[in-house]
């Protein structure tokens, strides 16, 4: 496991596993057309990933294949028929022999070559030395990867079919044997090309008086049945009780198998094909008790699983630590890990479906495999295979994981939590599920990823929305998205490149070519991910994914393999962006062209934004039967950097009895879309960065802003304006809160419940535009807030990038009469970009906490202007009149606030294993609250800036803070170079990030306490009333976290506090459990909480339990 370090929280030349992407200066094209002229007020990219390199000499490092061959008896068969080989006719030995002598001419010595068979019976017994009577043909012991390509066509050339297909067992052998003990350096890469004609077999066979356990990968040796008095357990039982196969076993973990006894092993291989005996666990791709069989056991885990560690094997060839260092290695890169990737091709007509779904899931990642049905489709397979490992290693891209939080799939401990891995030479990204323990929510390490085979993709024009295969000749062309070119259904290749339509991207030259694992989904940056709906196959239905290729990709959970499958893909191709030297709006459609762009992933100047804004998912409460309003799941999301409105889409569920929508409904095309905000002269909007906000809200009220449940009830969605111009004080800047009809019926509990709301109120309509007297810059992300807990947002509070906060007060009779009044005067200098949370410290008494700091624009990279943490004090006891006309609540300013203050103290403290660690850790003061505060604030450290929502958890705040430092560069000569193969020569510039999570109380700002939720292990002080908790620590690297709690069963988005926006599903109105206790824990003591982070190790969250201490019941229900 690696070593997870607390650092100082100040500058530092060690950004861990999360660095930077490493381009080429000399290679950054500037893509053509007006469409791709820069947007400058944004930064091209997160400022975490803006790196300089350039790069004299690529690093010398060559990389190592693995050929692994069948060379079974079918290999012997005819090349095109696949029966017996008349002479002077080719086998299909003769053509693989062709084709990888192809390849070898072709890459001569650009990589460490290995070949290995799959049948190893071809020893070599005339040598007189009884030391060379090893496989004749392979590469062996040093031979492996130290071979030269010549002898390599000698070796190749000499191999002869025999035998029969012992696949898994071989390909153990192979990677146990050759693969990971020949890894020399922390970046050398390492690959396994496997080829085969035939089904898997012969990991086991019966005869008439015994049963052989061929691969007894377990080594369950020495047992007896008397059914199988003669059971042989292993073809090289001794050769796996040695080195480095003892090391190899503790790698991959035991199988299923390994408690079986003769009789229950000989079960799993009764079955044949063709005469031959197989495993239907090591000899398939079927899935035992949970665990999946065949190569993917291995191969699988080989891709993401930690072969070399610091901790066991210390350093490398060049006496670096296999962990990688920082403070050498070229930065964007993460050398921390080491892996064997494995492509795997299928030849002939001999593959049976089960045979080649073997194949399929023993390569590393979907679409790996490859299907060379046809003699010449072999050579185009290994060329394709290693013109892309060619194409992975030609520069230095960042990869590693995004900054995005964790999504997780269900309520308490769920059993999977979605990450990002990115990578920006493809701008790409991955999601991996890991698997959590069930009982503390850490991770198994287990990784699986969503399946892409189902896709479909729909666009919306701005005037219907179609399926990209199915858009009427007369609704689009080439001048749609921006093309010059003679021929008039260019746009259609460039949509099926977008949709991914076909098996890979050499029919739509001269647009990129992504190369498989890198071509599913474009790169989710600031976007989000996110799993709601009711539980089916043990996790939430739907799972959906926001990505800068410009789309929104819902998936569904399913049963197989893959936890989620890709159904469809949302495009707003109509989204209006900046305006062009004409004055007239630039579209989402026309910059597609420049993501698939040959240059694009060259340069960061050449990235676009596509939906890179958050949203929200929403499930309505259940429906009682004959209910006419059913319950259905939508989403509400912004488009971020890449436009200037929102969209609305139906996920699944009925929208009444009869009818069903979303990912349900039969018409994707007329049911996914729900509506878009309006273009043209219409659209005020800035760039609608942040996430939008999903609430019920009454439209309707009493004087008093008491709301009836029964009817005019709607739900609405919330949309900050956003920004238009990086000046604060441009006159594009519109400062308002936006509120939309999203569904267009009545939601109230009432007889009327379900009912539309009529043309005029259907799902789309502005219900309120509240716009913000004397707002500096745009709008930013809302918080809603419900202060009675009946499912009726009362409040939402936002500020400006003027450093000012805002209250909107939703109680007025109805949507006209709503208010916004300023409860907070900042400083421009302080821009708020991200959404506050609320704390409830009373009976309708709040706390308003947000933070202040931008990382939007590429002018913040450099800002190191002090920015701040505010809480400012809300009683909301009024009726809406009489709080609007309340000065107490309003105006507040820095004078009246009481300061906390950071220290940073070195200490001790022991970690989960009870050993003896040091590190930094972060203290607030304690100052007293007086009469006269209305509030608290604390200020950061030079160039520390807050644009991410705090967490409340219990009544500490959790701050995620960030601090991003340009250092000066490092040169790297060709002395240094030469001595580790992993250098380039180079001239760098680097950005370093480093992520403090900062525990506030929320009452006073300041310190923790045994009372307060904590996540960090220090404490100060002698016990007692002196004891302190230490508030925050800081770490490496872009770090985000999600929250779990093993006893949170249901995903409802209102919290203790009353924050209701967020994803989750709905209770029904008025049928909440009272005010909830946000002061314990509910549970026991042993429960295990924690922030799951992004990256690295989860930090424990301790805190009051609920029932361990006498409490009265106004602190459990105020």
């Amino acid at each position: 496991m690696k070593k997870e370090r607390i650092m100082k929280n100040k500058s530092s030349r060690c950004p861990g596993s999360i660095r930077p992407m490493i381009y080429s200066i000399a290679s950054a094209l500037a893509l053509m057309g007006a469409a791709s002229q820069a947007q400058a007020q944004f930064a091209k990219t997160p400022l975490y990933l803006q790196n300089e390199s350039q790069i004299i000499e690529q690093p010398k490092i060559k990389h190592n294949i693995m050929f692994f061959i069948d060379n079974s008896g079918s290999m012997g068969r005819n090349a095109i028929t696949g029966g017996g080989n008349p002479p002077g006719q080719e086998s299909r030995m003769d053509v693989t022999k062709k084709a990888l002598n192809k390849v070898l001419d072709k890459y001569q010595d650009k990589f460490n070559w290995g070949l290995q068979a799959l049948v190893n019976t071809e020893n070599n017994f005339s040598n007189p030395d009884p030391t060379k009577h090893t496989k004749k043909n392979y590469t062996n012991s040093e031979e492996t990867f130290n071979t030269s390509w010549v002898q390599m066509k000698t070796l190749v050339d000499g191999m002869s079919p025999s035998g029969y297909t012992p696949a898994t067992r071989r390909y153990y052998e192979v990677v146990a044997s050759a693969v990971m003990p020949n890894i020399k350096y922390r970046c050398q890469k390492s690959y396994v090309v496997m080829m085969s004609d035939g089904d898997a077999n012969f990991s086991c066979n019966h005869d008439r008086t015994s049963f052989h356990y061929r691969f007894n990968y377990d080594g369950n040796n020495g047992r007896r049945n008397s059914n199988y008095p003669s059971a042989y357990f292993n073809y090289e039982a001794d050769l796996y009780r040695t080195e480095p196969f003892i090391t190899a076993y503790k790698y991959f973990g035991e199988s299923p198998m390994k408690y079986f006894d003769p009789y229950e092993l000989g079960n799993t291989c009764r079955d044949k094909k063709e005469g031959v005996h197989y495993s239907s666990f090591w000899d398939t791709a079927n899935r035992y008790r949970g665990v999946e069989g065949g190569m993917a056991f291995f191969s699988r885990k080989l891709d993401v699983k930690d072969i070399k560690t610091a901790a066991v094997d210390r350093v490398d060839a060049a006496g670096v630590s296999w962990d990688g260092n920082p403070n050498i290695d070229p930065k964007g890169v993460d050398y921390s890990k080491q892996t064997v990737q494995t492509f795997t091709v299928g030849f002939g007509n001999g593959i049976s479906p089960a045979g080649e779904q073997y194949l399929i899931r023993g390569a590393s990642r979907d679409g790996w495999y490859f299907n060379a049905a046809k003699p010449d489709d072999l050579y185009n397979a290994f060329e394709k295979i290693i013109s892309q490992i060619s194409n992975d290693n030609a520069s230095i891209p960042f990869e590693g994981e995004g900054g995005t939080a964790p999504a997780t799939s269900s309520s308490g401990i769920p059993d999977l939590a979605a990450t990002i891995k990115l990578n920006t030479g493809s701008w790409s990204s991955q999601i991996l599920f890991n698997k959590l323990n069930n009982s503390d929510g850490r991770r198994e390490g287990t990784v699986t990823q969503p399946s892409f085979g189902n896709r479909k993709t729909l666009i919306n024009t701005g005037s219907n929305t179609y399926f990209i295969d199915a858009i009427p000749a007369d609704k689009v062309n080439n001048a749609y998205f921006g093309i010059e070119n003679d021929d008039k259904d260019e746009w259609k290749k460039l949509l099926n490149w977008t949709g991914r339509v076909g098996r890979d991207d050499s029919a739509y030259k001269p647009y990129r070519e992504r190369k498989a694992g890198e071509r599913d989904l474009g790169d989710i940056l600031d976007g989000s991910v996110a799993a709601v709906g009711n539980q089916e196959h043990g996790r939430r239905k739907y799972l959906v994914a926001a990505a800068n290729d410009g789309m929104v990709h819902i998936f569904q959970s399913t049963d197989g393999n893959n936890p989620y499958d890709l159904k469809v893909s949302y495009l707003p191709s109509a989204m209006e962006r900046e305006n062009d030297a004409s004055g007239n709006p630039i579209t989402l459609a026309k910059v597609l062209k420049d993501i698939a762009h040959a240059d694009y992933g060259k340069s960061i100047e050449n990235h676009k934004y596509g939906v890179n804004g958050g949203f929200t998912l929403r499930q309505t409460a259940a429906a009682e039967q004959g209910s006419k309003f059913q319950q259905r799941v939508f989403m509400f999301g912004a488009m971020g950097q890449g436009g200037r409105g929102a969209y609305a889409l139906n996920i699944g569920g009925k929208e009444d009895q009869t009818t069903n929508t979303g990912l349900d409904a039969a018409a994707w095309s007329d049911k996914v879309p729900l509506f878009e905000t309006p273009k043209e002269e219409a659209n005020k909007l800035g760039f609608t960065i942040g996430t939008p906000q999903i609430g019920r809200v009454s439209i309707k009220r009493e004087t008093d802003g008491s709301a009836k449940l029964e009817e005019n009830i709607r739900y609405a969605g919330f949309l900050a304006s956003g920004y238009a111009a990086e000046e604060k004080d441009a006159a594009t800047n519109e400062t308002a809160l936006y509120v939309y009809e999203m569904l267009g019926k009545e939601v109230g509990t009432g007889e009327k419940r379900g009912q539309s709301a009529g043309e005029e109120d259907k799902a789309g309509k502005e219900l309120a535009k509240i716009i913000v007297p004397g707002g500096v810059g745009g709008l930013s992300t809302p918080t809603l807030l419900d202060t009675d807990f009946d499912g009726v947002v009362d409040f939402a509070f936002a500020g400006d990038r003027g450093g000012n906060m805002y209250r909107f007060d939703l109680r007025g009779e109805t949507p006209k009469n709503w208010t916004a009044v300023k409860i907070f005067s900042g400083s421009s200098s302080k821009p708020i970009t991200s959404a506050p949370a609320v704390s409830r410290k009373g009976a309708k008494e709040y706390v308003v906490i947000f933070g202040t700091g931008s990382e939007i624009y590429q002018s913040d990279l450099s800002n190191t202007e002090t920015q701040s943490i505010y809480g400012i004090f809300q009683k909301l006891d009024k009726a809406p009149k009489d709080l609007f006309e309340d000065k107490t609540n309003q105006d507040v300013t820095e004078q009246n606030l009481r300061e906390q203050t950071i220290t940073e103290v070195e200490q001790s403290y022991k970690d989960e294993n009870d050993q003896p660690k040091t590190g930094k850790a972060l203290y607030l003061s304690n100052k007293k609250i007086e009469d006269a505060h209305k509030g608290w604030f604390i200020n950061l450290g030079s160039g520390e800036r807050v644009s991410i929502k705090p967490t409340m958890i219990l009544r500490t705040a959790i701050v995620t803070i960030r601090k991003y430092t340009s250092d000066g560069g490092k040169t790297i000569g060709k002395e240094e170079a030469e001595k580790d193969l992993c250098l380039p020569v180079s001239n760098n510039k680097s950005t370093v990030t480093s992520t403090t999570f900062l525990g506030i109380n929320a009452d006073n700002g300041g310190a923790l306490n045994e009372r307060s939720a904590r996540f960090t292990p220090f404490i100060r002080g002698d016990g007692g009333f002196s004891k302190q908790y230490a508030n925050g620590l800081t770490q490496e690297g872009i770090v985000s976290f999600t929250f779990i709690d093993p006893n949170k069963r249901t995903d409802d988005p209102v919290t203790a506090d009353g924050d209701s926006g967020g994803t989750g599903t709905d209770k029904e109105l008025g049928y909440g459990s009272g005010t909830p206790n946000n002061k314990c824990f509910s549970g026991k003591e042993g429960d295990q909480r924690s922030l799951l982070l992004n990256k690295g190790k989860s930090l424990e969250v301790k805190g009051r339990i609920c029932g361990l201490q006498r409490i009265s019941w106004r602190e459990l229900f105020f």
